[in-house]
């Protein structure tokens, strides 16, 4: 694998960036190195080197190593990234297990739905998938459900924050039910006084909007994060009143208030 191609991985899979990306492929290379020699190795500019080293460092992809002049040293791949491997795994077995509940409910379903040329698209990228969320959200009368997790839901106000000021305005509800970390905080602290908002731990990087029961997306965002021109999203966008009804009994969104405690 050429050397473009390592740091290229690393930014993809493990979210680093490229001058990080380039540092640590450097040290791994260089062995114990100044920021000098890494700036000079890895190309990246003298004034950024510093503000890359610290980022690594904090990651624990890096440790300083008291010397004169300061050197750096790499933590062991097999070290830093096994905890990736982990959490990969995990995200499959959650996708095989969301995958198995919905042939279940399908199948007890299945001779019931009878779906029309025209009610189910793929849609592919990022771009393409919040560009049909902006359409959908154009034509809801009564309410909005949307499911997502901790990043998918900054990627949510990012995109979308006019448009739901503007739902609320025109009388439309919006239920949030997303994963609360330290990143969104600020944008659960902003919603919760116009929107209902649950919280639930979501482990799928999913995006699910359902407007009024008769047309919903679902999305798998790749990778979870939330630059709105990332990734290689792929959605299914569905109108048909019967799988929206499915679905947002798949992800527990009940109608009743009290079963239903948002904050």
């Amino acid at each position: 694998m050429s050397l473009d191609s390592l740091w290229q991985k690393l930014c993809e899979h493990v979210g680093l960036s490229e001058y990080e990306a380039k540092v640590y492929i450097s040290l791994i290379m260089e062995g114990p190195s100044t920021a000098r020699r890494l700036s000079m190795v890895s190309g990246v500019p003298r004034t950024k080197i510093y503000g890359t080293l610290k980022k690594l460092i904090e990651r624990g992809l890096v440790v300083e190593i008291p010397d004169t002049p300061r050197r750096f040293i790499s933590v062991s791949p097999s070290e830093v990234f096994t905890p990736f491997l982990k959490l990969y795994e995990s995200k499959v077995e959650d996708l095989y297990s969301l995958l198995s509940s919905l042939n279940r409910i399908y199948s007890r379903m299945e001779g019931m739905i009878r779906m029309r040329k025209g009610e189910i698209w793929t849609l592919i990228g990022r771009r393409e998938i919040l560009k049909r969320i902006s359409e959908m959200l154009s034509r809801a009368e009564s309410f909005v459900d949307i499911v997502t997790t901790e990043n998918g839901l900054i990627l949510v106000y990012k995109a979308y924050n006019k448009i739901l000021d503007a739902l609320i305005d025109k009388g439309v509800e919006i239920r949030i039910i997303t994963q609360r970390g330290s990143k969104n905080q600020h944008i659960i602290r902003e919603l919760r006084y116009i929107c209902k908002i649950k919280h639930r731990s979501i482990k799928s990087p999913v995006l699910f909007v359902n407007v009024d029961n008769r047309e919903f997306l679902l999305a798998g965002l790749s990778p979870d994060n939330y630059n709105i021109n990332s990734g290689k999203d792929i959605g299914m966008f569905v109108k048909n009143p019967l799988l929206c009804a499915l679905m947002s009994t798949l992800f527990r969104i009940e109608r009743a208030p009290h079963l239903f405690p948002y904050t």
